[in-house]
């Protein structure tokens, strides 16, 4: 019987999916519109159109993998559930309260975002804990039960509890958490400790808020894909018992059932997927320092990885309100193919971070859009043909695009539509070189020392003239970009971040202490991936610890990777190196605390074998190039003139290893097109990647 893999990655516009013959090592991939009323149905639309496209049924499957922005899309509209929360009397506002962080320290204008649970829906009860988890004050189960008939009649959908100092002792949370689970039978209740059990009360306390608002849509949506997967009629017919895996911020895998109780580690995991690929399809080409920037219909992210590591960050931040988890460390920018144009009220044209997204779309997808897109600028400017399939089936109509511009950039600005179609163009473009910017130069890095990587539906479109503009002399796109993401959830590993505070000074712990504390998370990591069904041989575990100069109010984490790495003078020297690394200096007289200990429990995937392509001359077959078209391209002047080229379109899955294409060109797949300007020169290696060196 055949080794099937399958995976998605539910977009704003469209759902990527990817189907993977593990014995003979090839894959093939399909993009359908996304369905928001259900984006179930069109995951399994697209999984199923993936497997037809491969022989296969599903029957076969042995794997699903799957990431979405169901949790990132229900913040930010504020779709989730009715929540109450309960912290201890006199933190009734904390969520309100929150930090003194405000863009302007003295303007007494400044509108926070309002918490997620509403005042009349926050409750408190008695019960107190010292920093050392010493019980002070016992909590008063009657109150508790008063307290829980009060949510009752509320109507919430699930709570949230957060006790102070419940890191480091969590015996009060989980005696609210069974007094309220006999009490509101139906209700889900989370606690803080089962999410993260880490100091700083606001966070953790915005992170298990932010869990139970949650809950119950991705319980729906997680059951209802459950329930499509295993339907033989209308779904896929996927055997009872195939492990389903869900994509987490952190770039790993997470099980349904975990991904259905914590699905606060799925916010901001869309992208996640896309680095993890561009780092490990980088790496195979022995490029180690890469910038990924993943363009679809609605944003951009971008994110810098180095030495084939993604950067992973444990502060993050939703529509204003902390997330405390393990998150790839991205920079996402309102510009996608599906970024609406407009005149701001100054005259000056802008695009985004408003997106059409699937529907009603660019107006060139005559769908009921009416509004100017980046995707109707480039079919404008011929970069997308009339005749070009997006993911294969959706055609696309130039005189829509046409209009749309004409009628709301050209007129109001006195331009002809072509001017106002590459203007659209060099916006976006700013947008993102503003972008790569962040997570590159403000960061201590130069851009110029690192590899582009495009991937998404519309990122090598912009890539070369992005990486022109920022120097970056090399661009590489990987094989079908536009489903990267959902590539990169058969890449990843299953992976569970466990996290205890434990405040104290290097200098007052030895190595015994150190081997003694990581002991319980050690041994919660092995039962977590034995009960994941992961084997022995397949379980990594890594040791970290967070540590700080005795002051300071941010932390690094510091891998324990040896025995010799727990003499806390070799713990000082590390912690020495990596603060100078980040921050330009150290202080190696100052003293160190250490501030939370870390285990990173990984269990390995079987790997992903990405097909060689056969050998060819430096000349393309003559069946892959498909047409010509004449394309526009601006010129680099402040004027924004350019002039038209007729453009070779290549078919890049009739392209070999060893082919060279001179730009100006087009080269065209199912999932994404590139673009290679005037003086681009382009070579396909052995892994089907596309290496682009950029006319600078």
């Amino acid at each position: 019987m055949a080794r099937v893999r399958i995976a998605s990655d539910v977009g704003g516009t469209f759902t990527d999916s990817l189907a993977y013959d593990e014995d003979q090592a090839v894959f093939r991939v399909c993009k359908v519109p996304t369905t928001p009323d259900n984006r179930a149905v069109g995951t399994v639309q697209g999984l199923k159109q993936a497997l037809r496209m491969l022989g296969r049924t599903g029957a076969e499957v042995n794997y699903v993998g799957h990431g979405m922005t169901t949790a990132t899309n229900a913040v930010i509209q504020r779709k989730g559930a009715k929540i109450a929360f309960i912290s201890n009397d006199g933190f009734r506002d904390m969520l309100e309260i929150g930090r003194q962080n405000r863009p302007r320290l003295y303007d007494y204008r400044v509108s926070r975002t309002a918490p997620i649970a509403r005042r009349a829906d926050r409750y408190t009860v008695s019960g107190r804990l010292d920093y050392t988890g010493t019980e002070l004050q016992p909590v008063d189960t009657e109150q508790i039960k008063t307290v829980a008939a009060r949510i009752h009649a509320s109507g919430a959908e699930a709570v949230a509890v957060c006790l102070l100092h419940a890191y480091a002792n969590p015996v009060h949370e989980q005696t609210v958490k069974s007094v309220l689970e006999a009490e509101l039978p139906g209700v889900f209740i989370c606690i803080s400790t089962d999410i993260i059990r880490e100091f700083r009360e606001y966070e953790r306390a915005s992170t298990v808020a932010l869990n139970a608002y949650l809950i119950p849509t991705m319980d729906r949506y997680l059951a209802s894909l459950e329930a499509l997967l295993a339907d033989t009629d209308k779904g896929l017919g996927v055997l009872q018992g195939t492990p389903v895996m869900v994509m987490e911020a952190s770039g790993g895998l997470m099980t349904v059932a975990s991904a259905r109780a914590k699905p606060v580690h799925t916010v901001l995991s869309g992208p996640a997927g896309g680095v993890v690929a561009s780092a490990e399809i980088a790496a195979r080409s022995n490029i180690g320092n890469i910038i990924t920037m993943d363009m679809g219909g609605t944003s951009t992210d971008i994110s810098l990885i180095i030495d084939a590591r993604p950067q992973i960050t444990s502060q993050a931040s939703l529509e204003g309100m902390p997330v405390r988890i393990p998150v790839v460390d991205i920079n996402a920018i309102g510009a996608g193919g599906g970024s609406i144009a407009y005149i701001d009220e100054g005259g000056a044209l802008r695009v985004g971070p408003q997106s059409a997204e699937a529907e009603p779309g660019p107006a060139c997808y005559c769908r009921g859009g009416s509004l100017p897109t980046v995707t109707d600028a480039n079919l404008v400017l011929g970069r997308l043909g009339a005749d070009t399939a997006l993911g294969g089936e959706l055609t696309v109509d130039r005189k829509a695009a046409h209009n749309a511009i004409e009628r709301q950039i050209a007129e109001p600005l006195n331009i002809d539509v072509v001017s106002a179609a590459a203007g659209i163009i060099r916006v976006a473009n700013a947008n993102m070189e503003r972008g790569i910017r962040v997570v590159s130069v403000e960061r201590g890095h130069d851009p110029r020392e690192f590899v582009l990587v495009p991937f998404g539906g519309a990122g090598p479109l912009h890539s070369n003239a992005i990486a022109a503009n920022l120097s970056i002399p090399q661009v590489m796109v990987p094989p079908a970009p536009g489903i990267l993401c959902a590539m990169g959830m058969l890449m990843s590993d299953l992976r569970h971040d466990l996290i205890e505070t434990r405040v104290q000074p290097l200098a007052e712990l030895d190595k015994d202490d150190l081997l003694r504390l990581f002991e319980p998370l050690l041994d919660r990591a092995g039962r977590l991936l034995a009960e994941d069904g992961v084997n022995a041989e397949q379980r990594r575990l890594t040791t970290i610890l967070d540590m700080r100069y005795i002051g300071q109010s941010y932390e690094l984490m510091i891998p324990v990777t040896s025995p010799a790495d727990t003499d806390s003078q070799r713990l000082a020297q590390m912690f020495h190196d990596a603060h100078r690394q980040k921050f330009d200096h150290a202080d190696e007289t100052a003293p160190i605390e250490i501030v939370n200990f870390r285990v990173l429990a990984v269990g390995r995937r079987p790997p992903f074998a990405l097909p060689k392509l056969a050998e060819g001359g430096q000349t393309p077959p003559p069946g892959a190039r498909r047409s010509v078209r004449a394309v526009y391209f601006s010129t680099n002047d402040t004027a924004g003139t350019g002039t038209w080229h007729d453009c070779p379109v290549w078919r890049r899955e009739d392209l070999l290893a060893g082919n060279k294409i001179e730009g100006p060109a087009v080269i065209e797949e199912l999932s994404s097109t590139a673009l290679l300007r005037p003086d681009d020169h382009a070579e396909v290696d052995p892994f089907g990647n596309i290496i682009i060196g950029i006319a600078l």
